[in-house]
């Protein structure tokens, strides 16, 4: 069989190379708003398409089905969470490697990094959630968890002297990101019915001084 050869000039090939690069963008861009406020069922191929500006067949064309669209979608979405998150996770320790005793320190910056995540990622927060509901038991293969920011997170509370971290450390895992997580999710009934906004800067500024005071047992 004869392999085809590409012959169009360099300038051209590179092109349109960045053209299907930003069009591949577009849609995952498109995809990722439309999923986060509609969900997988409700958001339609045709939508992301007309969303992200590009003819109605390029998102199969690029990503095959609207499944496989959406587990790109969830994988960039943790992609960015593992990057934020290890960055975050990298200055908290340098904290405590300089000064041992500035365990609160290292507490904030935690927690605020992980907060602050959270704050400038909405669609995370609703993929996330959105994603729980529409696929619970049916997509357990495309991780959800990052067990290095995870591992590195306990190591940092050890350090800062959080007893938890050595006594069921999974467990106070799991009690911080629902600490952080839950008013977001639950902002527009619980948190609301309390007349407070859990998406708002103040909000969060009290929440991260009341976490890691219960994590120090300062609170009296």
């Amino acid at each position: 069989m004869n392999e085809q050869v590409d012959t169009a000039p360099a300038g051209k090939r590179a092109g349109r190379v960045r053209d299907a690069d930003r069009s591949r963008a577009a849609i995952l861009d498109a995809a990722e708003r439309l999923f986060a406020d509609l969900g997988f069922q409700g958001a339609s191929l045709a939508a992301i398409a007309d969303r992200a500006h590009v003819s109605v067949g390029l998102p199969g064309y690029f990503f095959g089905s609207k499944e496989e669209l959406h587990d790109a979608v969830l994988q960039r979405v943790f992609d960015r969470r593992n990057e934020a998150l290890d960055e975050v996770a990298t200055q908290a320790e340098q904290v405590l490697d300089q000064a041992p005793e500035a365990g609160e320190e290292a507490l904030r910056l935690l927690i605020r990094g992980y907060v602050d995540f959270l704050l400038a990622n909405p669609t995370f927060v609703w993929l996330l959630t959105r994603d729980a509901l529409e696929h619970a038991g049916r997509r357990e293969e495309l991780p959800r968890h990052d067990q290095r920011f995870a591992d590195r997170m306990v190591a940092v509370m050890t350090r800062a002297g959080v007893a938890e971290a050595t006594l069921a450390p999974d467990q106070l895992f799991l009690s911080l990101i629902g600490m952080c997580y839950f008013p977001l999710e639950h902002d527009a009934t619980i948190v609301a019915g309390m007349g407070q906004r859990g998406w708002t800067r103040a909000f969060q500024n009290r929440r991260v001084d009341h976490i890691v005071r219960l994590l120090l047992h300062q609170i009296p």
